[in-house]
């Protein structure tokens, strides 16, 4: 193969690598929205699912069962990619955005098969570490977009239609010419009869599919995940000034800083097993594999223990640490899987990608389960992924102790498109990192009467099931409040897309913000503010009933102008016998203060005025809080539980407060964007 055939090969892997990861993570938050949203109504989302079945199964059937010659394949396979991913950035109806994000990464998976049947036939057309390579270059294509987009990976984003439409027209360029049914007849025609059967190489086993679909989702949701890893680490209350300028250690969110980490690390871990490690004695390499698994399985076991509670300089060590010593042993034990095994015969290939995607949905399901029926943290849950991957890999290593693979008879050489082309993306992931940190610094307001809103956003999946983070942002824009309270918002969870929607916010409003968790790292109230905010913490409430959900608090301290303002935001329970209790609490916290001056508590509290819960917070003689919307309108203000038409018909959602302060006008606004309208108080 030619140079030229070469380095178009890797680039169009890399673009479908990139494809195949965004497609991902977009099918897991069509899932969260469109099915997981309304499975209390599964009659009425039926026709998607089986629209979605009965699609797969066709192109399975087509594509598996040698319907089309296995010429034609990557040809007619690159072409549906481009159709579907040009589909996504233009269609806007929730069940077909399901649909085109789920066929798109099956047609991928599908792409993949073919292509390794392809490398399998003649290892001249591109080496299983050049594929491992141009899938590296494709996370850095992704993690560049996730910079510009300041964490979102959604298909549909508008800053991706141009490159969108670049890559696609890449794709369509390459695959006229290198992957036209006539190229790929050559190239199966040179097949050289030592290349089919590798007697240095083993046959895989079914057994490695399912390891493969372990490490797949521990990669998605942790590893590879910049979101996630950011959640425990002080890195983001820096921007805020929250931590001391002598630690001034990252001038922008969080989440670039492991982008760049991951990024780094995986490079130079690339160009270590390639050149080094692929080229040690199978024992010497064996022992090194199952030790560096073994380390990331100890370390996340650890990790509970050093940064599941409070964030500190420690955690964001050790998160770091963990990161280094995963993407490593990811990327070394794919190399050794990939190099010194064979995928055999197209039908073990096929059944293995199912064991695959089997396996990958069981964890998926099993992730939802214990987080949001449990309220377990997710490094629980990361620890029995890893735990099980370590000891499939331990049990495949003993069956495969007696074959000695010979790899002195395999050269390994680092590909110089790869090596030029990494380092370019990872020069512009620094680049744009620099621009975003520039742009990201806020300019305080100097109003001072200053627009307060509350609103609980339903993680910006609207009452219609679309995602959507830029209706959220034009709705709040609509009222220029200078400080936000938001309930229920992700930071680095699967099923939103592992988008950090605080940052995402704080970056389009141009704001300080501060996050609050609540039982794990990656859901909970998020305040946003013009005004600089002097110090922020988070209050765990109590519980009455055990199996309840956690809930938490923000305290927030803000300088506005001349005066600090004190801001509670809160999302109290469900459960009427926990806001029995939640209320209390946060009036004895409250008269901590030491004065019932400048103070606002807001959010959603989950009970109406004529409640029990609403009489107790002004039931003792220090505090006389002012429910604002009442106090300046005559109508019922409702801003929660929407009937069909969207329309509320209960007022669960409150900004209350001091008496020193004024309230001038109240308003609720309601929009599709969120199942709550918001309320917006003008001082």
């Amino acid at each position: 193969m030619s140079k030229y055939q070469n380095m178009s090969s890797i680039l169009v892997v890399g673009i479908i690598s990139y494809l195949f990861i965004e497609s991902f993570y977009n099918v897991i938050v069509d899932i969260n929205a469109h099915i997981f949203m309304n499975f209390s109504h599964i009659l009425s989302i039926m026709p998607t699912l089986i629209i979605v079945a009965s699609v797969l199964v066709v192109e399975f059937f087509l594509f598996m069962f040698k319907k089309i010659n296995k010429k034609n394949k990557p040809f007619i396979l690159l072409y549906l990619i481009c159709g579907l991913r040009i589909s996504s950035q233009f269609i806007f109806l929730p069940s077909m955005i399901f649909i085109v994000n789920f066929l798109m990464l099956f047609t991928i998976l599908l792409f993949f098969i073919a292509f390794v049947i392809l490398i399998e036939a003649n290892d001249a057309y591109m080496s299983f570490s050049q594929f491992l390579g141009s899938a590296l270059i494709g996370l850095g294509i992704y993690f560049t977009l996730l910079v510009v987009d300041i964490s979102s990976n959604l298909t549909s984003d508008v800053i991706k239609i141009i490159p969108t439409f670049i890559f696609v027209g890449v794709i369509i360029f390459v695959n006229q010419r290198l992957f036209n049914p006539k190229s790929i007849e050559k190239l199966l025609s040179d097949v050289d009869a030592k290349n089919v059967r590798n007697p240095n190489k083993k046959n895989i086993s079914l057994f490695h599919f399912i390891i493969l679909g372990v490490l797949f989702i521990f990669s998605m949701m942790w590893i590879f995940n910049p979101m996630a890893l950011s959640a425990y680490d002080i890195i983001n209350l820096n921007i805020n000034g929250l931590i001391s300028n002598s630690m001034n250690i990252w001038a922008t969110y969080g989440f670039t800083y492991y982008i760049l980490l991951i990024l780094l690390t995986a490079i130079v871990s690339y160009f270590i097993i390639v050149k080094y490690l692929l080229s040690l004695n199978q024992k010497m390499l064996r022992i090194i594999v199952i030790a560096s698994i073994g380390m990331t399985c100890i370390l996340t076991i650890i990790a509970i223990f050093v940064i599941q509670n409070d964030l500190t300089i420690i955690s964001s060590i050790y998160t770091s640490l963990m990161t280094i010593t995963g993407v490593f042993s990811i990327m070394l034990y794919l190399s050794y899987l990939f190099n010194f095994f064979t995928f055999g015969s197209s039908k073990k290939l096929f059944i293995g990608i199912i064991l695959f995607f089997i396996t990958a949905l069981f964890f998926l399901v099993l992730h939802m389960n214990i987080m949001w029926y449990e309220y377990i943290s997710l490094l629980n849950h990361l620890i029995i992924q890893i735990i099980t991957c370590v000891a499939l890999i331990l049990i495949s290593e003993i069956k495969n102790l007696k074959f000695q693979f010979k790899i002195t008879d395999r050269s390994f050489q680092l590909s110089r498109t790869i090596s030029f082309t990494l380092m370019t993306i990872l020069i512009i992931n620094i680049i744009s990192i620099g621009v975003v940190a520039q742009n990201s610094k806020v300019e305080s307001t100097q109003n001072f009467n200053p627009t307060l809103m509350t609103w609980n956003i339903h993680n910006a999946i609207g009452d219609d099931d679309i995602f959507s983070l830029d209706r959220i942002v034009q709705d709040i824009k609509k009222y220029s409040p200078e400080i936000i309270g938001l309930n229920e918002v992700d930071l680095g969870a699967l099923k939103t897309s592992a988008i950090d929607l605080p940052s995402y916010f704080a970056y389009h409003l141009n704001m300080y913000y501060f996050y609050g968790y609540t039982f794990y790292k990656h859901y909970g109230n998020v305040i946003l503010s013009k005004y600089p905010i002097l110090e922020a913490e988070v209050i765990t409430l109590p519980r009455a009933i055990p199996s309840a959900e956690p809930r938490s608090m923000i305290r927030a301290r803000l300088q506005i102008n001349t005066s600090i303002w004190t801001v509670f935001i809160t999302h109290l329970s469900t459960e009427v016998d926990d806001r029995l209790i939640q209320v209390p609490f946060i009036v004895s916290e409250i008269e901590k203060e030491s004065t019932f001056e400048k103070i606002v508590w807001m959010g959603d509290f989950n009970f109406e005025p004529s409640s029990v819960e609403y009489s107790l917070i002004n039931s003792t003689s220090i505090l006389n809080f002012t429910d604002t919307y009442p106090f300046l309108n005559s109508d019922l203000g409702y801003t929660g539980n929407f009937d069909e038409d969207h329309i509320p018909n209960k007022r669960i959602d409150y900004i209350l407060c001091s008496p020193d302060l004024s309230p001038n006008t109240s308003d609720v606004f309601c929009s599709i964007s969120s199942d709550h309208c918001s309320v917006v108080t003008q001082f």
